[in-house]
């Protein structure tokens, strides 16, 4: 039972009920002609008094008194329709500004921010939001980007499928993967939540009901949660007067911590110990509400200090903090706009006052604006249109930015477009805009916003016009985004000094009588493993190779060269974007595998039931060695791997160059004797017996593919002039969906090395990144349950889970971790795992190879295995040391994946999308079908396009009287176009035609607990309570 404010306890469901069929059925209140519902605000302003074509003596209706106030201003409204300008949202969707100017930023109308976890894959498993790992009792904070002022909430639990949380205002909401960039955990005995859980909804509720409840403000009353709004008042006032009697060094953070140059990434944790007094240690650690005050004065600063909120983790998520250099842009920056707005005031008076440097910088823009959209039209889609210049060299490419301040307030666009540095509310957005609006070439902008800064900087050429935003946003720490491509990671000397010669050179094994087989694509040129069979005197046993390559073998552990690794610790496969972790001339050119190279071979003895008997990893040397692809060996063998593609498509925007000849030579079916076939087939069959053990054991087979886009530039000439770019020509762009290589005797071989990895080393006693699923091992019972019952017989009967289906195995599985101590990874279904196979392309594998490698030679020096071993003196990294080094490893790697396989390449099939839409460069369909995976109360409706799966927004205004918000249901689909598509901020809005599929409200009740999966379209949506 849930208690209102006007009356007494009231049944939610007849709550539900009568606010369905009352308030949320009635048809919302609109503003004449703007179309807005009534939680955006409309401003009605008069720019230009002689469009109207009356004066204002001559509004009888102004003058009549009789007519009710809000009617006069209804009829004003008609008679001047161009005349509205729609001012920012109080709830602002991701992406944009809100109003936090003219409405109160108070704990009753926060919306909070929730995030995107992604279902579709191992590989981006650990791209998993980390509300997964909440515990009931755990109390957080919730804050968005478009208030300034945070809440903490407890987390009551996962009922009907949805994170339920008890705010510090006394509210309940509920919500799907809740964004938080602070945790404290076990706040609250589980035991003391129950009598607020007691007046949620009991048994499966739709989300229709939980949306209609919470726009009710039916919340568990004040007296039921009086204890943990105690509690949560306490800690907050705790919290309070930490920041009160440090308040001299807290304000001042940035003059002990910034650094006059360089970028600065620290934990909260660090830079608690940088400002607070040792007195508030306990035990060696920091008490939670002493952190606290340290981070909520941190986000207080709007320049200074930035959280890494794409990649954080709740245990040690990053700040970012500027240098003084950054921080005297924005201050010089700030000052010109100012002295300009101020004298150009001044001179609109009559008085005489010196020009403004802003105006110079004005002038040399527009012409450079001017210039570029005889070539590119300008369009508010986050992107400039592609060019119509038919000669490259007709144009020479010249600027007139020579100036210092012109520079610094480029730098400051920069910042705030591109870097997007200042939160949505701060004061800062103004002065960026400000200097667009000066500009006087954006009068078609929506507002002007960072997206139009965005195409400004595009406009001028400092950055090209197929630039990826996600660059700017996702920063690897210590790196240097290079304007037009790539990264610049500081390195003062030649990085091939510090190779050394082989370290293992005197036990090494020669791989005599093996054929090792290399299976990758043609184009791949980091070729890190092969795999190969050895027979046994017994017919049931076979040993089973997996041969990496070995660069840690000549690059030791702490060198620069080692650094210089670390700070990309994957390769970034981005188009346009390519970055190896090692530089070409020390990695692939020397280690990738080859005959007569190195290699670190990591052996199972396996039965043909798919049972390990035996292992053990030994370094050697190649011999034999057979390239092919995957396609190549499933036709070899006759054996071919089916995925449940959603369909087959593909899209192309330009010409597609032809496929290059491969570096090396390739062998083809045809190349192969009957042994070599016999063995690729063995292999085959026994890879997928140990899959097998695997799965009986829990594993999940968790590839889904996903829509990816591929880049080609071979056709664009660059020319460059003092750092500033001049691109004619578009890339070409070619999309569709990811999918396996034809055979699965890869994958399979791959997490079984790593499997061996991981068991060799726990056995010695040897701290490495081990992968771990924490979250999982407490819900084991539920999972085995449900993977037998729920996805085993789909698999079974070649039928693909529906993503309702992923998303709840995901809950229950939760993120993966990276940690020194072994635990089981559910997912693949072994007691303990490390990723042991890619040393080239993964920094945590060349770590496993380093601490392998020196355990190895400590067994050599001794003489004797060290099964049992508990020193760590001869070990590149103890455990200590590794502790402190995972995490900001994991964040690297988090970022790797989210340019790779998340929002970078969401963008560029965005711009694709854009091309094809507005400059009709490839057919796409004039409607969609558009299926609701999430409706966010009465603010938005969230969906999947039937386009490459892609997110889409359907907005309240756009429903044109198709359906009400209230009655749009999970699972429903609609006919849809497309109204708006913004690469930089990465959203795609549709206005709705028609309604193609309805589900019925008892069949959403029944499915909604397992489907309500905004997180399965990546999409972000607010929560207000």
């Amino acid at each position: 039972m849930l208690r209102t404010s006007t009356r007494a306890y009231v049944c939610w469901r007849c709550a539900s009920q009568r606010l369905t069929s009352n308030v949320l059925r009635s048809e919302a209140k609109v503003l004449p002609r703007a179309k807005h519902p009534l939680w955006i605000r409309n401003l009605t302003t008069v720019q230009n008094p002689e469009i109207s074509g009356k004066e204002p003596e001559a509004l009888d209706l102004l003058g009549d008194k009789k007519i009710p106030t809000r009617e006069r201003l209804r009829r004003w409204e008609q008679e001047n329709q161009s005349e509205a300008q729609t001012i920012l949202s109080d709830y602002a969707a991701d992406g944009e500004l809100s109003n936090t100017i003219t409405r109160p930023q108070n704990v009753s109308m926060a919306s909070f921010e929730v995030a995107s976890p992604l279902f579709d894959g191992d590989e981006l498993g650990d791209l998993r939001a980390e509300d997964a790992n909440l515990e009931p009792g755990d109390m957080v904070e919730l804050s968005s980007e478009s208030s300034r002022r945070p809440m903490l909430a407890i987390y009551l639990g996962r009922f009907s499928g949805y994170e339920h949380y008890y705010t510090s205002s006394g509210k309940w909401f509920s919500g799907l993967g809740v964004k938080t960039l602070f945790v404290v955990n076990n706040f609250i005995e589980p035991a003391e939540l129950q009598p607020v859980i007691n007046e949620l909804p009991k048994g499966e509720t739709p989300l229709e009901a939980l949306n209609a409840l919470q726009d009710l403000n039916h919340n568990p009353s004040m007296a039921t949660g009086a204890e943990l709004l105690r509690k949560m008042l306490t800690f907050a006032q705790d919290a309070e007067g930490v920041y009160q009697e440090n308040a001299g060094t807290l304000d001042a953070s940035s003059a002990f911590i910034g650094d006059p140059v360089k970028h600065r990434y620290l934990t909260l944790h660090e830079i608690a110990q940088l400002l607070l007094p040792k007195s508030y240690l306990k035990n060696g650690k920091f008490q939670p509400e002493a952190l606290y005050a340290v981070h909520r004065a941190l986000l207080q600063d709007e320049v200074f200090f930035r959280p890494l909120r794409q990649t954080g983790h709740k245990r040690s998520y990053l700040f970012e903090i500027s240098p003084l250099s950054e921080v005297r842009i924005v201050q010089r920056a700030e000052t010109m706009v100012r002295e300009y707005l101020e004298r150009r005031a001044q001179s609109l008076n009559g008085e005489t006052v010196a020009e403004s440097p802003v105006v110079g910088f004005v002038n040399r823009a527009r012409k450079l604006i001017d210039r570029s959209r005889k070539n590119r039209q300008w369009t508010g889609t986050g992107i400039i249109g592609p060019s119509t210049a038919a000669n490259p060299s007709s144009e020479p490419f010249k600027h007139e930015w020579s100036v210092e301040t012109d520079v610094e307030l480029l730098q400051f666009i920069e910042l705030w477009a591109s870097y997007q540095k200042f939160p949505s509310y701060s004061r800062l957005q103004c002065y960026g805009s400000a200097i667009l609006k000066a500009l006087d070439r954006y009068q078609d902008a929506e507002n002007l916003s960072a997206s139009a800064g965005w195409t400004f900087l595009q406009e001028v050429g400092w950055i090209p016009s197929w630039e990826i935003p996600a660059r700017y946003n996702i920063r690897f720490p210590g790196v240097e985004i290079q304007r037009g491509g790539g990264y610049v990671r500081p390195t003062s000397e030649s990085l091939e000094r510090h190779l050394k010669s082989d370290l293992l050179a005197p036990i090494r094994k020669t791989w005599e009588d093996l054929t090792a087989y290399c299976i990758d694509s043609e184009a791949t040129v980091d070729i890190d493993d092969a795999v190969s069979l050895e027979r046994t005197s017994d017919p049931d046993k076979y040993w089973i190779h997996t041969h990496v390559a070995d660069p840690a073998s000549s690059i030791k552990a702490k060198t620069p060269l080692a650094q210089f690794a670390e700070l990309i610790p994957e390769t970034i496969y981005l188009p346009g974007h390519f970055e190896r972790m090692l530089p070409t001339n020390v990695g692939s050119d020397i280690f990738s595998l080859a005959p007569g190279r190195r290699c670190l071979t990591f052996s199972a003895l396996v039965s043909k039931d798919g049972i390990i008997k035996d292992y053990k990893i030994t370094p050697g040397i190649l011999k034999d060695v057979v390239y092919m692809t995957g396609e190549d060996v499933s036709l070899a063998i006759e054996d071919k791997t089916e995925d449940p593609l959603f369909r087959e498509t593909e899209m192309t925007l330009g010409p597609i160059p032809e496929a290059k000849a491969p570096p090396r030579r390739m062998t083809r079916p045809q190349d192969l004797n009957s042994q070599q076939k016999d063995e690729l087939a063995l292999l085959c069959e026994l890879g997928r017996a140990v899959q097998a053990h695997r799965l009986r054991q829990g594993a999940t087979p968790f590839f889904q593919p996903r829509p990816q886009a591929e880049a080609y530039f071979d056709h664009i000439p660059n020319r460059e002039l003092d750092n500033f770019l001049s691109l004619v020509g578009d890339p070409s762009i070619r999309i569709g969906y990811s999918r396996r290589t034809g055979t699965d005797l890869v994958e399979n071989t791959m997490k079984l090395a790593g499997e061996v990895a991981a068991r060799w080393c726990y056995q010695r006693g040897i701290p490495i990144p081990y992968r771990t699923q924490p979250h999982a091992v407490k819900n084991v019972e539920l999972l085995q349950q449900y993977t037998r019952d729920v996805f085993y017989p789909q698999l079974r009967e070649g039928i693909r889970p529906k993503d309702q289906q992923w998303q709840h195995l995901r809950a229950l599985i939760g993120s993966d971790e990276i940690t020194t101590v072994p635990s089981p990874h559910f997912t693949l279904g072994v007691d303990m795992y490390t990723k042991a196979t890619s040393p080239l392309r993964r920094f945590s594998d060349l770590i496993v190879h380093w601490q392998i490698e020196a355990a190895l030679k400590e067994e050599h020096r001794r003489g004797a295995s060290l099964v049992g071993n508990t020193a760590q003196d001869f070990l590149p990294f103890d455990r200590e040391q590794l502790d402190r080094m995972l995490p900001m490893i994991r964040v690297r790697e988090r970022q790797a994946r989210a340019l790779t396989s998340g929002i970078g390449g969401d963008q560029w099939i965005l711009q694709a999308l854009v091309r094809a839409w507005r400059f009709g460069e490839a057919p796409i369909p004039d409607t969609f079908r558009f299926s609701v995976v999430h409706v966010a109360g009465r603010r938005a409706v969230m969906g999947k396009l039937d386009w490459f799966e892609r997110a889409a927004t359907l907005r309240p205004d756009a429903m044109n009287d198709v359906v009400r918000i209230a009655d749009v249901r999970v699972g429903d689909v609609y006919e849809v176009k497309l109204r708006d598509v913004n690469v930089h901020q990465n959203r795609v809005l549709v206005e709705a035609l028609g309604v193609l599929e309805k589900v019925e409200s008892e069949s959403a009740a029944e499915e909604e607990p397992k489907s309500a999966t905004a997180a399965a379209a990546g999409f972000e949506p607010a929560v207000a309570v």
